[in-house]
């Protein structure tokens, strides 16, 4: 753990999912020293990172790290949205082909392509109730330490960075974001 306190900004990319599973996970972890805004920026990659970068790039002295998280579904702007990230000193968490592996993950590995959102939500619901809004019940469905699991499970199928390619599918960098909010560097240790 990290001894001073951590400030964290994220902006999702989506309405629902994304946004409520970071929400309960932080509140899962009661880090006292921890401070997590999660915000909502619904649009493509490229508008995501560009909202962070232009509101909260680099960090300065509000936030420690500023974070986006994105699929990569059928954007067109992704290439560019990652660029745009690592010039701007934004963190990014891509899901491919979507964030729904990141909540398989929690339950089992995934090592074969995905086709698109549908495809992993047949997946996810041989282990939880996938509802139509795409809410998320965090306690339910991901709790205790199932987010450990989801870690390694992800930190073995792209390298770091790279989960963006069409070659990483399935792949996600939420274990970095995850890392980050807990302030471990690794799950296990």
């Amino acid at each position: 753990m990290r001894d001073s306190a951590d400030q964290i900004m994220v902006v999702c990319g989506a309405e629902t999912t994304e946004y409520e599973y970071l929400r309960d996970f932080k509140a899962h972890l009661k880090r006292p020293n921890l401070s997590v805004k999660v915000t909502r920026k619904p649009g493509s990659p490229l508008q995501v990172v560009q909202y962070a970068a232009d509101r909260w790039g680099g960090a300065g002295d509000e936030f420690d790290q500023v974070w986006c998280v994105v699929d990569v579904d059928e954007f067109p702007d992704l290439d560019e949205a990652v660029r745009l990230a690592r010039r701007r000193r934004v963190e990014i968490a891509v899901s491919n082909p979507c964030f729904e592996l990141w909540l398989l993950l929690h339950h089992a590995d995934q090592r074969g392509w995905v086709r698109d959102y549908e495809a992993l939500k047949r997946l996810l619901g041989k282990y939880v109730d996938v509802p139509a809004d795409k809410s998320v019940d965090f306690a339910r469905d991901y709790g205790g330490e199932r987010w450990k699991a989801a870690v390694e499970r992800a930190r073995v199928l792209a390298p770091e960075g790279t989960e963006h390619l069409p070659e990483a599918n399935p792949s996600t960098g939420m274990w970095r974001l995850a890392l980050a909010i807990t302030g471990e560097t690794h799950p296990l240790t």
